[in-house]
Formats: structure tokens, sequence, C-alpha cells
């Protein structure tokens, strides 16, 4: 319950959506509450070698818990369906195995198809604990609408996708253990596509000493991304665009932890990350739920392109523990950010935008906390 003002915001929030033209329920701006349940079962077998589980779940489109904490889907209607296999015991050639196929599929509370997803997962530990894991997802097939694509426009419908990653399941007891994953992935009838991989290294040098760094580098080329709804809401004359964004994303991970003592330790995190796009092709939605991937989209503004964007961003942090006296503790923090970001950001190039950040003014952060024991 509440405001006019405050239950149309609500309405209108990327949760709700109400104003979306062939939402299940219309938006009312004179409205002073929303109600809503969610209803949620599973049946799950998980003895033995073969092992299932049933899942379903069904929530009206005014359940509303942002003031309590996350809202994970309304107005959705979910079944899940999950068949997985573990081997009980090693053998020669496999030390343990693990397998699942899974199927969901997500209605609006209307019976609109929302989602549809098919994936098949494998992990592998070989003898010397070395192994892998493959997993391969098939998702929006059959006719399939996205509802929150065109940010409070109509249901759009959605072209099959495909993804495909490989994770290195390296033996976990050596000093050093490596890292390693690889991604890929294509969508709207290959106008959409992917490529990534990450590094990384988990180094356990000391009984006191522990550090892992990871860095991780995206292609991505999205063929359907939002741009911007233009003009009034609940009006004809509303343009809701979309464009080709290509976007490379570049980030380095960095933690680390000392225990000097037992009441004395230090731990230390760092990540530096840039980002920048361009865009192509702008469009507006034409007819959003038409077979035919290029008749869902027609010109906007022949010629015109959205700017491009860079952006970069570190964040790190210190932090100092000394419990000086038992169970009373000093915290000591250091934080130092620094972040810029531009339209029309130009073409990546990894190595002058990482230069580019730390040239940029960082704000520095110096917090502290003191706690004691009172025993009396």
């Amino acid at each position: 319950e509440g405001s006019a003002a405050a239950i149309a915001a609500t309405q209108r929030s990327s949760v709700h959506y109400y104003q979306r033209p062939d939402h299940e329920e219309h938006y009312d701006s004179t409205r002073t509450s929303l109600g809503g349940v969610a209803i949620g079962s599973e049946i799950k077998k998980i003895r033995g070698w073969m092992q299932y589980g049933t899942f379903f779940r069904y929530a009206r489109p005014g359940l509303e818990f942002n003031d309590m904490g996350l809202v994970p889907l309304v107005n959705d209607v979910q079944i899940r369906q999950q068949l997985q296999f573990q081997q009980l015991t090693p053998t020669q050639l496999i030390r343990a195995s693990f397998a699942f196929i899974s199927a969901e599929s997500h209605w609006t509370t209307g019976g609109l198809p929302s989602a549809r997803q098919l994936q098949v997962h494998g992990n592998v530990i070989l003898p010397n604990s070395w192994g892998g894991v493959l997993t391969y997802t098939l998702s929006d097939v059959g006719g399939v609408y996205c509802v929150a694509c065109a940010r409070g426009g109509p249901a759009l419908r959605q072209s099959a996708k495909q993804n495909l990653r490989l994770d290195l399941a390296p033996d976990q007891r050596p000093a050093l253990v490596p890292h390693a994953v690889f991604r890929v992935g294509t969508s709207d009838e290959g106008r959409s596509w992917y490529r990534g991989a990450e590094a990384g290294l988990d180094a356990r040098v000391a009984s006191r000493f522990s550090a892992t760094i990871y860095g991780s580098y995206d292609r991505v080329a999205n063929d359907q991304q939002w741009v911007a709804n233009y003009g009034a809401l609940l009006s004809d004359t509303t343009h809701l665009t979309f464009a080709r964004l290509d976007q490379d994303i570049l980030a380095l991970t960095v933690r680390a932890n000392w225990t000097a003592t037992p009441t004395l330790s230090i731990q230390a995190y760092a990540q530096p990350f840039v980002t920048s796009g361009s865009y192509a092709g702008w469009r507006e939605l034409a007819s959003p739920r038409a077979e035919s991937y290029g008749a869902r989209f027609r010109n906007y503004r022949a010629g015109a392109t959205p700017d491009g964007f860079k952006f970069q961003q570190f964040n790190s942090n210190l932090v100092l523990r000394w419990e000086y006296l038992p169970a009373s503790t000093l915290f000591v923090v250091w934080q130092q950010g620094r972040q810029q970001s531009a339209t029309n950001g130009g073409t990546f190039d990894g190595s002058r935008d990482v230069r580019e950040l730390f040239a940029v003014h960082a704000d520095n952060t110096v917090l502290a906390k003191l706690s004691y024991w009172f025993n009396p």
C-alpha cells in the first residue's frame, strides 16, 4: 500500500512493467495498493547414482518484496525437471564423475511463453586428480517472448540461443593451482555472439599466506541491445529502439591473505575493469512477435548511430584485523577507487585503457572499527 504516485512507480519498475501493452494486468496510475502470492514446490530423489527433481513455482504479477529483499521473478509460472547421474565408486580410468540434464520452462501468468532452456552438464575427474567441466545450454526455442527486453514495451519474440562453456578442473593439492575457462555463444540467427576466456592462479605458498589472481576478456556482439524508448508511455508515438552493440570487456581480480600471527591478519583486494562499446544499425520495434528476426525491426533515424561508450573502474581495499584482546577486535580499512566514463569512447585498447584508468584521480577512504567484548 502507498500513495498513488508510489504505486504507479512500482507498476512501471523493471520488476513489473505494468505499462506493457500486452501485460496481463492493466497499468492504473490511481491505484494505491498491489497484491500477489508466490507458491513453490519441489520433489527430489537424492539417494543413489541416479537422482532427479521436479520444481514448480507460481508468482502473481503484483508480488512485491523489494522492501524485504530479493524479488527473483514475478508474473511467472516456472517448471524445471532435472535428471542427474553421479559416480559412486572410482575406476581405473575415472576417479569421479557427475552429469545432469535439465529442462526449464517459464510462462507469464497469462500463458505467454517467456523462457525455455535445455542444459547438459558433465564433470569428470581423472585418477591424477585433474579433470574438466563441459556445459552446453540451448535456450529460447520454439517461440519464446522476452517481456522485459523493450523496457515496458510489448513482449519481443526471441530466436534460439546456444552457449558452450569449458572449465579446467585442476588438482587442488599443489601450492600453485591454475584455472581456466573458455566460453562461446551465439543467438539472433547468428547476428549476436560472444567469445570469452578466464585464466588464473591460486597460490598457497605458505601456511600463513594465500593469493589468487584472475584475468578475463570477453568480446561480445549483441544485435538486440536496447538503446532507449522515445515518446510518451502508453502512447502510439513511442519509439522502442535497439541497435547492434560491439563490446570488449577486460578485468583483472587479485586477492591476498596474510596471517602474521593468530591475532593479526591482513587482507587485500584489487580489481581494474575496463570496457568500451560501439553501436550500429539503430532500429525500432516494428512487429515484435514476427517469426522472422529481421521483420521484428525497422530502421530508426536512418544513418544515425547512438553514441558509443567507454567505462573504466578500479576498486581496491586493504583490511588489517587485530584481535588485541580475546573477542575484542580492531579493523582498519583503506579503500581506493578510480572511475571515469565517456561517450564516443572510440575503439578498445586494453593497455591504453588501463594506463588511462590509473591516471585518473583516486578517491581514498580510511575506515576504522573497534569492538570490545564485555565479559561480566
